[in-house]
């Protein structure tokens, strides 16, 4: 432990966690030292937290006395657990505020808690604290070769994200009458030297919105040059094979085949099902082929009769219509096929006040239950501009709260028998100048996480408009409002049941399924009919436009393709799939590209980057290997749920998929018989098929 970062640590730490007792006034000292009694205990704090509130010198100050406190206890193995446990509750909460209040400091001071945490642990090998409650940060550390190569890992992969989230913006500009596409959309993105003109911004999130709306294939395209050129020449490639390297050494140090392996083991509920993965993928492939092979059949007759018609030669031969068309005439065609309407326009029914108004008021109607609003400007102040804090209650129904089966936990104590918690939402992320120039990649991508217990925070992080009210919801962000209150509420009902080192090592594959559930809701007309509201007349989407946005088998594909890519990626030895290879940086992954070009349903080539979807979000995070996660989550909630038929109007149906949710969240998640997915839609496989 005592090496030169350690000693470094240990100075800041000690350094720095002197400034609230010297700097703070008593009352605030009072407040900090409320807030950590009750996270202590796992206690619900029953009033409105903001962000300075927790208070991370404070935190780590307290933690440290506690350790010193636990490491004195010799005899009594009770009191020395509880202490610890106090320890990882706090821990939790330092977390949290670093979060909260980033900054390079607070990275020393968390580095120097998790050393000392993880010697009084190591010390005290015979004291009884489960292994799968300790933080994946802490374990890590029990072993310092393992720490290093992470450190390494760490390291590569920040600088990857660096290169990802430094692309400056690209532009297509056309004529406008080369794109089929709303007139108002059209006004906004002319281009400010010729008004006959559009400079339309290419990125990940619109390429596929533009790409329908272009009936030249040229310029279709042009788009896919556009969306990937600014990623050659950074040797990302080259990034994710050192990466990719690394992680293996760090699997087989662990014991481990491979990182996939080493994933699907800490990361997931299947962990012993690795070996039947394989048998999974191509179960989920078959289902995918089935679903989608009358649609590319009518879409490749669509694609040649337009060729066919473009064809100055009498003699055109229809030869294409079992082969594979390219990405970028793919989506245009699909979106043909599947009768798409105009996006923005539906976007119209969704402005953002009336959308964040109704949508509270759905959900809580679907899971039983009731919400205040918090209106104290001295609280709200202290959250970013146009935060929303919600009180949320229990409902008032018997046999929905009798099927949550809560645990007392010790020491536990309710106010507010009725009292869930609060759910802060930030509904828009900040943006700087320098943003304007640059693709919101990485720094774009929502958040949800629980503070202590009873108190959830959702970073959405939309895109603001000038003037905000202007703000139209897209269907990708209206998804993101029910996946993330999905994790959210998901962890406030978790967080009344389990003390908070509960929380480090949740599957993640559990995790996804309850923001799946609530995606599949956005799949419902009564709900989305609801959420809708025209602003200029008060008008509703009607159901033939619903019926243009709604899911299709290209959502299991979406969700499929990103799970394979990880898997496959991670499920290789890097040092000899790449060994042979002695290319530029531009051509490394060609082999790799080579490999999933199998199960896409259009061709891909040079014009196509792993690098400008959302790959480097999930190749960068710390379950890179077990994105396979979404995947079991998408089909736990097709073989378990129907979500397409409540209505908000029939309380049969509304209790019945209550019922349904609370008695699947009274499982306890911890259980090592934990029903697998994976086992069961090996075994159901006629289910899959009917769904």
């Amino acid at each position: 432990m005592k090496t030169k970062n350690s000693f470094i640590n240990k100075w800041i730490f000690i350094i720095f966690s002197k400034i609230p007792s010297i700097f703070c006034s008593q009352k605030k000292k009072i407040l900090y030292q409320e807030i950590i009694e009750n996270v202590k205990t796992s206690k619900i704090i029953n009033y409105p937290i903001d962000k300075n509130s927790v208070n991370f010198y404070f935190i780590s100050n307290k933690i440290s006395k506690l350790l010193n406190v636990a490491d004195q206890i010799i005899d009594e193995k009770k009191k020395k657990i509880m202490k610890l446990e106090n320890c990882l509750n706090l821990y939790y909460l330092l977390v949290t505020s670093a979060k909260l209040n980033p900054s390079i400091l607070k990275k020393y001071i968390l580095e120097y808690i998790e050393e000392r945490i993880s010697w009084i642990l190591k010390k005290n090998k015979n004291v009884n604290i489960d292994h799968k409650l300790i933080p994946y940060t802490i374990h890590i550390r029990r072993e310092k070769l393992l720490c290093n190569l992470i450190n390494e890992l760490n390291v590569y992969c920040s600088n990857y994200l660096k290169k990802i989230n430094n692309i400056k913006t690209r532009y297509l500009v056309i004529d406008k009458n080369e794109i089929n596409i709303d007139e108002e959309w059209k006004k906004k993105h002319e281009y400010i030297f010729n008004k006959n003109k559009l400079k339309i911004p290419i990125s990940k999130h619109n390429y596929e919105f533009i790409l329908y709306g272009l009936n030249e294939s040229s310029l279709r395209k042009k788009v896919l040059h556009i969306l990937n050129i600014p990623y050659k020449n950074k040797n990302l490639n080259s990034d994710v094979i050192n990466i990719l390297k690394k992680r293996y050494e760090i699997a087989n140090k662990c014991g481990y085949n491979n990182w996939s392996h080493y994933s699907i083991s800490h990361f997931t509920s299947e962990k012993n099902n690795y070996n039947n993965l394989n048998e999974f993928f191509n179960l989920i492939k078959t289902k995918i082929d089935k679903d989608n092979h009358k649609i590319n059949f009518n879409m490749m007759k669509l694609f040649n009769l337009k060729k066919k018609n473009n064809c100055l030669n009498n003699n055109y031969v229809d030869n294409n219509i079992n082969n594979k068309i390219d990405i970028y005439d793919w989506y245009y065609y699909y979106n043909k096929m599947s009768n798409k309407s105009d996006e923005y326009f539906i976007n119209t029914f969704f402005p953002q006040n009336s959308v964040l108004n109704n949508f509270i008021q759905i959900i809580s109607k679907i899971y039983n239950f009731s919400y205040e609003r918090v209106t104290n400007k001295e609280i709200l102040k202290k959250w970013p501009n146009n935060s929303i804090i919600y009180k949320i209650k229990r409902g008032n129904e018997k046999k929905i709260k009798q099927s949550l089966n809560y645990e007392k936990r010790d020491n536990m104590e309710f106010n507010d028998c009725d009292l869930l918690g609060y759910i802060y939402i930030i509904p828009y992320m900040n943006i700087r100048l320098k943003d304007y120039f640059k693709i919101p990649l990485m720094n774009s991508l929502s958040s949800t996480y629980l503070i202590c217990n009873g108190h959830v925070l959702i970073d959405y992080k939309f895109m603001q408009t000038v003037p905000l009210e202007k703000k139209l919801f897209s269907s990708s962000e209206i998804l993101t409002l029910f996946h993330e209150f999905g994790h959210a509420y998901h962890l406030l009902l978790l967080s009344n049941k389990y003390s908070l080192y509960n929380f480090y090592n949740i599957p993640l594959d559990y995790a996804e399924y309850f923001s799946h559930i609530n995606e599949h809701l956005v799949n419902n007309y009564n709900i989305i009919y609801n959420l809708s509201n025209k602003e200029i007349n008060n008008s509703k989407i009607n159901e033939n436009l619903f019926n243009s946005i709604k899911f299709d088998s290209s959502r299991l594909f979406n969700i499929y393709l990103q799970s394979l890519i990880d898997y496959k990626i991670h499920d290789m030895n890097p040092f000899l799939f790449f060994s042979n290879n002695n290319q530029q940086d531009e051509y490394a992954l060609n082999d790799f590209y080579k490999i999933i070009q199998n199960y896409l349903p259009y061709k891909i080539s040079s014009l196509y980057s792993i690098h400008s979807t959302s790959f480097p979000y999930h190749f960068s995070c710390y379950y890179a290997g077990s994105v396979l996660s979404y995947l079991l989550a998408e089909i736990r909630v097709i073989l378990n749920n129907s979500t397409n038929d409540i209505s908000l109007k029939k309380n049969n149906t509304l209790i019945s998929f209550q019922k349904k949710f609370y008695n699947f969240l009274s499982k306890d998640f911890r259980d090592e018989t934990y029903p697998s997915i994976i086992k069961s839609a090996l075994s159901n496989q006629n289910l899959i098929f009917n769904k």
